[in-house]
């Protein structure tokens, strides 16, 4: 097991830190520990074991801007205790890097990303330990883009991503992502664009239910226009889906996305997307494949419907962030139940001065299912983080975590304290 854990990572870490032997970036070497408290360590429904239990981290990171390299990766293992016996002990490791390594500037270089953690083996149960596996994702390819002209321009990417769960056979993939676009500008800030994707996706385990290997081939339209303070884009095609044995499935890709600086502290953005997809892709930016690689994924397919909108006010010192989504999932393949999602966040940051910054949010989760299940969680978090010297950095932070359903084996409240300290070398 362990072998598969890390392969996909190691791959990522060496080159990391062959090229940090080369370059100017910065290593950082961090502890942490967290106190936490559960009124249902067991999860469940009567019962369970309540009371404390500690969780220390150490990893290291390393960190680069510069022409060529892109660099940011941290990489670490966690052990947490559980003193009553409620639970084994659990050791974890933890992986998060993204590279991208330019072989001709701002024309073509090559990405690689990976995501090596913890995430629920069943995603209606609560991310409790009884419902953790270790994942891993990791995607790599060239990303080219070159321009003819002022006005014309192509760009293309291609990736390889590898998803691995430890529990879950149907998370097991090798996926292939080629995304191409031209692109034509005017001169009054208007863009046309042409686009066309392959997105082809095989399973490891297939005849799981209605799990089965498919390949997802999408065109569509751009259109973009910005104008001042504001900018509004729309695309317009059509997807398909073709399944390994069942019947294809086809429909309709839109895009509505427009953004606008109310002042010059302030930024609205909304978007409304529709389209077929997986828990891989986001049908907003369907030809950048950017965001592949962050969570594991199923071979689940469904149809996405949703509006996300975001606020930004920026004062002198402190940044005020709200953000809140609305999606619709209706499942083409069967082993997954339609479900509305309902996210909201709001995040306050100060910079005090004295090296001192505090920050303050509050998460809202709600999930409905049409088989009559409903879920909602709450977290709340308050922390701040001090810059005592050049080279060390110390974080302090206390959440409460709460989440209610209409099964009571997925209701718990879990409060903690976390303490870090971050060493940099420069």
């Amino acid at each position: 097991m362990i072998v598969r854990l890390v392969h996909s990572g190691l791959v990522a870490v060496s080159c990391a830190f062959l090229l940090s032997s080369a370059t100017a970036g910065t290593l950082s070497y961090f502890g942490s520990y967290r106190l936490n408290y559960s009124d249902n360590i067991e999860l469940i429904q009567e019962g369970g074991t309540s009371g404390f239990y500690h969780t220390l981290g150490a990893g290291v990171g390393y960190e680069e801007h510069g022409t060529r390299l892109d660099a940011n990766i941290d990489g670490s293992v966690e052990y947490i205790n559980y003193p009553n016996g409620a639970l084994a002990n659990q050791t974890s490791l933890y992986l998060d890097g993204d590279l991208r390594w330019a072989f001709v500037k701002d024309r073509f270089y090559w990405v690689f990303t990976d995501s090596l953690t913890n995430q629920p083996i069943d995603n209606r149960l609560p991310n409790t330990p009884a419902n953790r596996q270790q994942t891993n994702v990791f995607t790599t390819g060239p990303k080219f883009q070159y321009e003819f002209d002022q006005a014309n321009r192509v760009q293309a990417d291609v990736r390889y991503m590898n998803s691995w769960a430890e529990e879950r056979d149907d998370f097991n993939a090798d996926r292939w992502f080629g995304g191409a676009s031209w692109i034509y500008a005017t001169a009054n800030a208007t863009e046309f664009s042409l686009n066309a994707t392959l997105y082809d996706v095989n399973l490891e385990q297939n005849g799981i239910g209605d799990i089965e290997d498919y390949v997802r081939n999408s065109v569509f339209a751009g259109w973009e226009r910005r104008n001042g303070p504001s900018s509004l884009r729309l695309e317009l095609g059509y997807i398909d889906i073709d399944f390994d044995q069942s019947d294809d499935e086809s429909g309709w890709h839109a895009l509505v996305a427009w953004n606008r600086t109310i002042s010059s502290s302030s930024m609205l953005v909304l978007d409304v997307r529709h389209g077929l997809t997986d828990a891989a892709l986001s049908i907003a930016g369907a030809t950048n494949p950017d965001n592949i690689g962050n969570y594991v994924v199923s071979g689940q397919v469904y149809e996405a419907s949703a509006l996300d909108f975001s606020y930004t006010y920026n004062l002198t010192n402190a940044v005020l962030t709200f953000v809140a989504s609305y999606e619709k999932q209706d499942y083409v393949s069967f082993l997954e139940v339609d479900r509305d999602l309902i996210d909201a966040s709001i995040n306050w940051t100060r910079n005090f001065g004295g090296g001192w910054n505090s920050q303050l949010s509050a998460t809202f989760d709600w999930t409905e299912y049409d088989d009559g299940r409903s879920d909602n969680t709450q977290y709340l978090f308050a922390g701040a983080v001090y810059r005592g010297t050049r080279n060390l950095t110390y974080r302090f932070g206390a959440n409460l975590e709460n989440r209610n359903s209409n099964d009571p084996l997925a209701e718990y409240k879990d409060w903690g304290a976390l303490f870090e300290v971050r060493y940099s070398s420069r």
